[in-house]
């Protein structure tokens, strides 16, 4: 079969499912966060952001596609997947309750927010734009674990992990979809008609929601939405005004590229070498056209190549999903899809992608470094813990700024300043412990201070560890960080030199 004269394939129609369902998910979390949260009207929220949102991830989807035909043919075979790509869900809640619940809250003009959303999507993308010439030498320095291992924390906590709460929370459903997805994909099981086992998913889910009364069909903004270049309306003013939230915009801006650089390399273990730099310069361009034509929120490469890749999704799946969400948009179809299709029936094809993603840290490194692996998903463990004690606190009505709280928490067990140093800037604090994991199995001691003094520079600035950028925001873990620098550096003048590290298997078979 061809589509806009590019061949698909079977497997493209799974692994269309899989990217459509995620970046759907994204959206319908942006409409809620911006309408029932924030407060902005809806005519921003339909007929600006959401356009510009699938402008952004349609110009960048169609240069994924581009560079997966250009791979195709320089290696000359059949098997190669296009990169995924769309609007990280981290980064919506993120920017939304970090930028545009804010403004509005202190202004009471969502406009403004939206304004300064903007300005923010245009600095990240720059900052993207910088971060592609540092993203090379990061993946020669780093170890493919540490990339590996962040990415697996980011999918058995927020992906994989989470998505358990909507199957048990709706079990009828969840679990007849879970079921089916587990057969088709992990366990390569047969469906009738050999209907793909995404389709079929939902269309169980649908109809047991209909069956259950679950379905209520809203044709609210259903509309035609225009995309139109809105950054021309908004002026300089705006960026002058995004100075204060630029303690946000770096940090979730560095980590972005940090993602985009992580997912290629899990595409690289999954056999598909494509150029990190030019990945990291498309999400910058992505970013800042969604920008310009309306959206608050940057676009970046996805987690999950590898499933999509055993999906057997080829060069098409990502960019027809990226046409059909466009379509969605410019037509304000979203509500009408969030009543059809239930959360349950969606959330199994998640969790097939972010259990791919955890296989792979596990299994496409040396034996020897999956210790590394599991040490990083530890701060991410950390990270969710605190934002279950913040969300049950301001369910109570309190929070952690209240006199007492924190005293509170610690004595009945719940150490909460120690979630909360690893809660900001996650993935690089994972990242480098992994890394230094490595480092000290392999003794390569001066790679291993290497990284300490970096975990040293992030925190005196407050890019890890600190909810804010600040000079010497927190001197404690700064010394901490600096104590093992200094340590691998003594090793490493005083005779501990690289060597080759075998596995507790790998000496039992020697």
């Amino acid at each position: 079969m061809k589509s806009l004269g590019l061949k698909v394939c079977k497997g493209d129609t799974d692994g269309f499912l899989g990217v459509f369902v995620d970046n759907l998910s994204v959206f319908l979390l942006m409409i809620s966060l911006n309408l029932y949260v924030v407060g902005m009207p809806a005519n921003i929220v339909f007929g600006r952001i959401l356009p510009g949102a699938a402008i952004g991830l349609l110009a960048g989807n169609i240069y994924y596609t581009f560079m997966a035909i250009r791979l195709q043919k320089k290696e000359k075979r059949n098997d190669v997947t296009a990169l995924p790509s769309g609007i990280s869900i981290v980064f919506v809640i993120i920017y939304t309750m970090g930028i545009l619940l804010p403004v509005t809250k202190i202004t009471g003009d969502p406009e403004m927010a939206w304004r300064i959303g903007l300005a923010a999507n245009i600095i990240g993308a720059i900052i993207c734009l910088i971060g592609a010439f540092i993203g090379p030498w990061l993946k020669k320095f780093l170890p493919p674990v540490s990339m590996l291992g962040a990415l697996a924390g980011l999918a058995v906590i927020f992906i994989a992990g989470s998505g358990l709460k909507d199957i048990f929370s709706n079990p009828i459903i969840g679990f007849s979809s879970l079921a089916i997805i587990i057969w088709g994909y992990l366990a390569n099981g047969k469906l009738p008609f050999k209907i793909p086992a995404g389709i079929f998913t939902l269309m169980i889910g649908a109809v047991l929601a209909v069956c259950m009364g679950q379905t209520a069909i809203s044709m609210n903004n259903v509309g035609i939405y225009a995309p139109l270049p809105w950054i021309f309306k908004v002026g300089i003013q705006a960026f002058k005004e995004c100075a204060p939230y630029l303690s946000i915009i770096i940090p979730i801006a560095v980590i972005n590229f940090i993602s985009t650089l992580n997912n290629v390399e899990s595409a690289n273990s999954a056999g598909d070498e494509y150029n990190i730099k030019e990945t990291m310069l498309v999400d910058a361009g992505a970013s800042a056209l969604g920008a310009v034509f309306g959206c608050c929120y940057p676009n970046c490469v996805f987690i999950g190549h590898p499933g999509y890749k055993r999906m057997g999704a080829r060069i098409t799946y990502s960019l027809i999903s990226a046409i059909t969400l466009s379509l969605l948009a410019v037509f304000g179809l979203f509500g009408l899809i969030d009543s059809v299709i239930p959360l349950a029936a969606v959330t199994p094809i998640l969790i097939f992608v972010g259990i791919v993603n955890i296989e792979v840290a596990f299994t496409a490194i040396p034996k020897h470094h999956v210790p590394a692996a599991a040490v990083a998903l530890l701060p991410f463990v950390c990270e969710f813990g605190k934002e279950q004690i913040d969300y049950a606190l301001s369910a109570a009505g309190t929070s952690v700024s209240e006199s007492g709280i924190i005293d509170a928490l610690v004595a009945q067990g719940v150490n909460y300043q120690g979630f909360n140093v690893l809660a900001y800037g996650t993935i690089i604090i994972a990242m480098l412990l992994a890394a230094m994991v490595v480092f000290a199995l392999e003794r390569k001691m001066m790679k291993l201070c290497i990284s300490a003094v970096i975990g040293a520079a992030c925190t005196f600035v407050g890019l890890i560890h600190s909810s804010e950028l600040a000079f010497n925001a927190n001197s404690q873990l700064t010394i901490s960080w600096l104590i093992i620098a200094v340590a691998a550096l003594v090793m490493h003048f005083y005779g501990v030199r690289e060597k080759e590290v075998l596995s507790h298997d790998e000496q039992q078979s020697n």
